[in-house]
């Protein structure tokens, strides 16, 4: 977005002006600290102040004054896209303070999890990084040692009868936040590479601490970094200096004793991410494994379940369908050499909950004046009565209706519009129906007309191609969702498993509350920057399950985020997958292996051997099956 800048004197002045005339000066933020220590409530209650007071003033102006001339106009949004520059720097001032806190307790979690991390002596282990759009998650895994003992488990091997399988612990999982993608900003290579590094520090030592009764084995180890859809929103070049910036920081093997290659750290595809939360939630709910085993294709499997993951920036479906007629988006998943799974998985970008937030602000905004945006303030039904937002988005519409990040409408472009503006429901309460309904709009379902044509209303939304959700049977269960899914029916206080009418008639009581109302609800149950928020978390949910996926009201959908011990998501999927292709190790009964590799894979020990002259007929099959490469990384 381009910034037209007016003059320093003429900004100085208007903005002076208004401070004597408010009779005091603009607040920081929403969530404001400053040399004053005031509580949230006592923070908000003055910017509310503040605004009442400046909106008066302005209206006043504007009646006897004109304030609607192009210079005060200017000035004005000036003023507001420089409110916003402070609001980011005192939000990230608050961070930091947090993450001093947060060291503190990391600190005490790290000499918990070092004198017991309740790993067993005997396993492997790998590490999966989940770089998020709004933060980054390590996990530990552990799993069986990749080596054949005798003719029978080479037979299993080289039949896809024997696969890996790999458990955690929630106490083997350490995160932090910003997301990866913010680092994008850094243009500079050494500041990004020292960035990158303080970032990953903490979440190395946790590992570390995880792993300490093995160091000799840590260069056996994998560590997977894999970002997902923050990270896909970047622009490609962008995307290519942070992932680089990453694979240097960890090729340095005092930085990272791990495993690790260059194609270990990368952005993984919308449908890869789609495919490991299907083979994760399956893994867990134990319907993967016995149908996995084999060759050939998984024609009539045990009942399997749908995947339905909504992140912060897209969103993944993802379900096996029993005929196998899947005409778009079909993704074959193989684990190790098993059986390959026909599947379903499609990944919306930009349809993720903060995602959707954005593109539903500028929506609000979309045409409206500088005395409409900053002045008045534009009205959200989303909100919970008498609740304010101020807000900032860098999305801008094409003449069409369809988003775009390129100022189109000449307007803006003359006047440097910056997106700023003043969102509210002065009504008593939130309105769901008027919520779901601009939900909707965002999933953009005109775009289905030649979808709709082509594969004869076998659509879900923005155009894309999805077969008629499979009917429960004995091969189809029902679907599970989680991240924000399970965190809109935490929110709503729902049964992890409820129909698509439980959850509208939910939000709809969710909706229907004020400010302190809606505050009452959430409890501990939701940070408090977004209680705001949830009317519309509710709504968009509903809608993108109902009029998105096409759930009928009398559909079940499971959210949660923990099954039988396990946290759900896509990379317990991505392990699973991994570790299936690592190499096997061949030892006769007794002989002792020693797990420390080189980063070549080498082994170690005086009496590993990988085929003896004894199983030579098996040997020549099992060798070309040990040395595939590492970098064959398709899933087909």
């Amino acid at each position: 977005m381009t910034f037209s800048r007016i003059p320093v004197e003429a900004h100085e002045s208007w903005v002076g002006h208004l401070k004597r005339v408010v009779g005091e000066e603009e607040p920081m933020s929403s969530y404001s600290t400053g040399n004053t220590r005031r509580s949230k409530g006592e923070e908000q209650n003055r910017q509310e102040h503040y605004h009442d007071r400046i909106n008066r003033y302005l209206k006043s102006h504007h009646s006897h004054h004109h304030v609607d001339e192009p210079t005060e106009l200017a000035a004005l949004e000036q003023h507001a896209q420089e409110v916003y520059l402070e609001r980011e720097q005192t939000m990230q001032a608050q961070h930091d303070k947090k993450s001093k806190k947060h060291a503190k307790k990391h600190e005490k979690k790290l000499r918990a999890i070092y004198q017991d991390p309740g790993i067993h002596k005997s396993t492997a282990h790998g590490i999966m990084v989940d770089a998020g759009s709004t933060g980054t998650r390590l996990s530990v895994y552990e799993f069986e040692p990749r080596v054949l003992h005798n003719e029978r488990e080479v037979e299993e091997a080289v039949s896809g009868r024997k696969l890996s399988y790999p458990g955690t612990e929630s106490r083997w999982t350490d995160r932090l936040r910003p997301g990866l993608a913010t680092f994008a900003t850094i243009e500079d290579e050494t500041e990004l590479e020292d960035a990158i590094r303080e970032y990953f520090s903490g979440l190395m030592e946790f590992a570390l601490s995880v792993l300490h009764s093995k160091e000799s084995d840590l260069a056996s180890y994998p560590i997977y970094i894999r970002a997902t859809g923050g990270m896909r929103t970047l622009t490609r070049s962008d995307r290519a200096r942070v992932i680089n910036s990453v694979r240097t920081v960890f090729s340095n093997e005092t930085f990272c004793p791990f495993q690790f290659e260059d194609e270990y750290a990368r952005v993984i595809s919308g449908e890869e991410e789609a495919i490991f939360g299907w083979a994760g939630v399956n893994f867990v709910l134990g319907t993967l494994i016995e149908d996995s085993e084999g060759a050939g294709t998984v024609l009539n499997p045990e009942q399997t379940y749908g995947a339905l993951d909504l992140g912060g920036a897209s969103t993944q479906i993802s379900f096996f369908e029993p005929t196998q007629d899947i005409m778009s988006n079909l993704f074959k998943l193989q684990i190790g050499q098993g059986k390959h799974w026909n599947l379903y998985a499609h990944s919306f970008l930009h349809y993720g909950m903060n995602a959707a937030k954005d593109r539903l602000n500028a929506l609000l905004i979309n045409g409206k004046s500088t005395q409409e945006r900053l002045v008045d303030g534009v009205h959200n039904p989303c909100l919970p009565g008498g609740a304010t937002l101020d807000v900032h988005t860098e999305i801008h519409f094409t003449p069409l209706g369809m988003e775009t990040w390129n100022a189109t409408v000449p307007a803006d472009v003359e006047s440097g519009s910056y997106g700023n503006a003043v969102l509210k429901n002065e009504g008593a309460v939130g309105n769901f129906e008027e919520c779901a309904r601009l939900a909707t709009s965002l999933l953009h379902k005109e775009q289905n007309s030649w979808c709709d044509f082509s594969h004869r209303d076998d659509c879900s939304f923005a155009g894309v191609y999805q077969p008629e959700l499979p009917a429960r049977s004995q091969e189809v269960g029902e679907f599970l969702a989680f991240s924000n899914f399970y965190h809109v029916w935490d929110f709503l206080e729902l049964p992890p498993r409820s129909s698509m009418a439980d959850l509208k008639n939910a939000a709809e009581i969710a909706c229907a509350l004020g400010r302190d109302e809606v505050r009452a609800f959430a409890g501990d149950r939701v940070e408090e920057e977004l209680v705001d928020h949830m009317c519309f978390h509710a709504s968009y949910a509903w809608s993108m399950l109902t009029a998105g996926y096409g759930f009928k009201d009398t559909d079940y959908v499971t959210a949660t985020n923990i099954v039988k011990g396990k946290k759900v998501g896509w990379h317990l999927g991505a392990m699973m997958y991994e570790i299936n292709t690592l190499p096997w190790t061949y030892a006769s009964d007794g002989a002792h292996i020693s797990h420390a590799h080189s980063r070549d894979h080498a082994i170690g020990g005086p009496n590993t051997i990988y085929f003896s002259a004894i199983l030579a007929a098996i040997g020549a099959i099992v060798s070309i099956f040990a040395v595939r490469s590492r970098r064959q990384r398709s899933l087909y």
